[in-house]
């Protein structure tokens, strides 16, 4: 990468941060483009060069989150270690965006745009397809019990994102509180640990 190009993926990268940081903040709707051109010292017409309009800019912060977590999952399920690693990983994995991000952004973003529903829906069938192969390496690895059916965890694992989805009252209870959805998610993993005692 020259000079040149740096400098322009520097200049993106800073428009990303600064209009994420902005949105979170004050909401979509309250943030203009010219507030986030000064905050992230570039001009504005930088930011219609790299992004066309403010909704699409929106829609490459959510690409990138969901993008982004896709990639740790993938990396973590290829991971060759200790599964019981794995696991612990997994959970710091899950649990990291919920102190990071404002999901009152995210969904109010995902709930507007029909775009971003559509990529959404592509996020959540993927986020799934990994989960369950690092449950079947759980039930492989005898970390977790073979007895739950793929079919059972499927259906459970629809009704708690639909739950989600469709709850404001709870993901408010649960944005920017890892300890929360860190707990939810062992409440999940602690049903399909195999139970010692058979």
């Amino acid at each position: 990468m020259d000079g040149f190009e740096k400098r322009r993926d520097e200049k993106k990268k800073a428009i990303l941060r600064t209009a994420l940081d902005l949105f979170d903040q004050y909401g979509f709707d309250r943030v203009t483009v010219t507030e986030i051109a000064e905050k992230a010292h570039v001009s504005k017409v930088s930011i219609y060069n790299f992004f066309e309009s403010k909704d699409n800019l929106r829609r490459v912060i959510i690409r990138e989150i969901l993008g982004d977590s896709l990639k740790k999952e993938r990396e973590l399920i290829e991971n060759e270690g200790n599964f019981i690693d794995k696991v612990r990983e997994y959970l710091r994995i899950r649990t990291w965006y919920y102190g990071k991000y404002s999901l009152r952004f995210f969904f109010d973003a995902v709930e507007s745009d029909p775009e971003l529903r559509r990529t959404f829906d592509g996020f959540t069938a993927e986020n799934k397809r990994l989960v369950m192969d690092f449950i079947r390496e759980g039930k492989r690895s005898g970390a977790f019990t073979r007895e739950a059916s793929d079919d059972a965890i499927e259906i459970y694992i629809d009704m708690i994102q639909s739950y989600f989805l469709n709850n404001r009252e709870i993901r408010s209870r649960v944005e920017r509180n890892p300890e929360l959805a860190q707990e939810l998610n062992l409440l999940f993993l602690d049903g399909l640990i195999r139970s010692k005692k058979r």
